[in-house]
C-alpha cells in the first residue's frame, strides 16, 4: 500500500465532504435516520453510548467521508453540547479506514505522524493488535487489518470509545471493489506519462463521497481523490507544508498547492470541488512538471466528475 499519511488526516478533508447529519433528540434520542446496517461509521454508535463515556445533553453524530488518500478513512464527527453557553461545542473525529491495512502501514503512519510534529508515539496496551497516542488527543489502533482513530475528546474517553466501537468493526460494509472507472480514464495519459509507462495494475473506486483513481507501473503509483465538496482547513495546510508551492489550476488563480513530496490539491468551483493527487516515489526535479499537468488536465473535470455531497451540516 502506499500511504498519503501525514498530517493531513487530521483535520485536513475531515470537514469537507459531508454526508448526513445525526443529531440526538434530548438526552435520551437516537441517530437521525440511522439504518440497520453498519454503512458508515456513525452506524456503529448510538448517542446514548457516546454519552455515558463523555458526558453532555445533546450528542450529535454527523457521517464524514475522508480523510481520502491510501488509505482512505470513513468518518464519524461527534459534537458533545454541554447545554450551556459557557462550554463551546469543540467536534471530535472517530474514524476507520476503508481500504486494507497492515501492521507495516500501521507503523508508518504512526512514523510520518511524529516526523510531522505531532508527538511522541506511546503505546497503549488492551486494544487491538496495537494501539498508540501519538501526541495528545490521538489514539490509533489497529485490528484485523482496519485502523481506528479518535482524534480529540480526551485521552480517557479516546479509550472507553476506541473499547466500544472495535468488537464492531466486522459490521461495517466493505469498501466497494476496485477496477476501472470511466472517469479516470480521461487522464490516464497524463497518469501514463508520469508513470514513464503504461499502467500495469488499475485500482479505480467510486463511492458517494469521492471518485478515486490509482494507476500503477512496477513501483510507481500514481492516485487522485475526487470529493464533491472542499474545505478551507485543508486548503490552508496543504498552502502551509515545506516547500509548498501554490499553483494556478483549470483556470482558476491559486487554486491548487503543490508539494515537494509528490502531491498536488486542487479546488475548483463554488462548490469547492476537492482534488487531490499524489505519486510515489516522487522526484521532484524529474517528476513536479508531470503531475502539475495531471492535476491540470483533471481541474477543469471536476465538477462534472466528482460526487456532489452536501457542505457540512447540511444533512438531508
Amino acid at each position: 500500500m502506499r500511504l498519503w499519511a501525514s498530517a493531513a488526516f487530521l483535520l485536513v478533508l475531515l470537514t469537507g465532504c459531508g454526508g448526513s447529519a445525526g443529531t440526538a433528540d434530548g438526552p435520551s434520542g437516537t441517530k437521525t435516520g440511522a439504518v440497520p446496517t453498519a454503512t458508515r461509521v456513525c452506524d456503529l454508535l448510538d448517542p446514548d453510548e457516546v454519552r455515558s463515556i463523555y458526558a453532555g445533553m445533546r450528542i450529535s453524530l454527523t457521517d464524514y467521508a475522508g480523510p481520502v488518500g491510501d488509505p482512505s478513512f470513513d468518518s464519524c464527527q461527534i459534537t458533545v453540547d454541554h447545554g450551556t453557553t459557557t462550554s463551546s461545542l469543540i467536534p471530535f473525529q472517530l474514524q476507520v479506514s476503508i481500504d486494507p491495512v497492515t501492521p507495516a502501514d500501521h507503523q508508518e503512519l504512526l512514523d510520518r505522524y511524529v516526523a510531522d510534529g505531532r508527538g511522541a508515539s506511546t503505546p497503549v496496551s488492551g486494544l487491538g493488535e496495537a494501539a498508540h497516542f501519538v501526541g495528545a488527543g490521538y489514539l490509533q489502533v489497529y485490528d484485523d487489518g482496519k485502523v481506528l482513530r479518535i482524534q480529540g475528546g480526551g485521552d480517557d474517553n479516546a479509550i472507553r470509545l476506541a473499547q466500544l466501537v472495535l468488537p464492531r468493526l466486522p459490521e461495517l460494509a466493505p469498501a466497494p471493489e476496485v477496477g476501472t472507472e470511466p472517469a479516470c480514464d480521461v487522464v490516464t495519459a497524463q497518469a501514463e506519462a508520469l508513470l514513464g509507462a503504461p499502467a500495469e495494475e488499475r485500482r479505480d473506486r467510486q463511492t458517494v463521497d469521492e471518485l478515486r483513481c490509482e494507476w500503477a507501473a512496477g513501483r510507481d503509483v500514481v492516485s487522485a481523490t475526487i470529493r464533491g465538496y472542499g474545505d478551507e482547513v485543508g486548503r490552508i495546510w496543504a498552502a502551509e507544508r515545506p516547500g509548498a508551492e501554490t499553483i494556478d489550476l483549470g483556470g482558476l488563480h491559486d487554486n491548487g498547492v503543490y508539494l515537494p513530496s509528490g502531491g498536488v490539491y486542487c479546488w475548483m468551483g463554488v462548490q469547492q470541488v476537492g482534488m487531490y493527487v499524489r505519486h510515489r516515489p516522487h522526484d521532484t526535479e524529474a517528476d513536479r512538471d508531470r503531475l502539475v499537468g495531471l492535476a491540470a488536465a483533471f481541474a477543469p473535470k471536476l465538477l462534472d466528475l466528482a460526487p456532489r455531497v452536501a457542505p457540512p451540516g447540511a444533512g438531508h
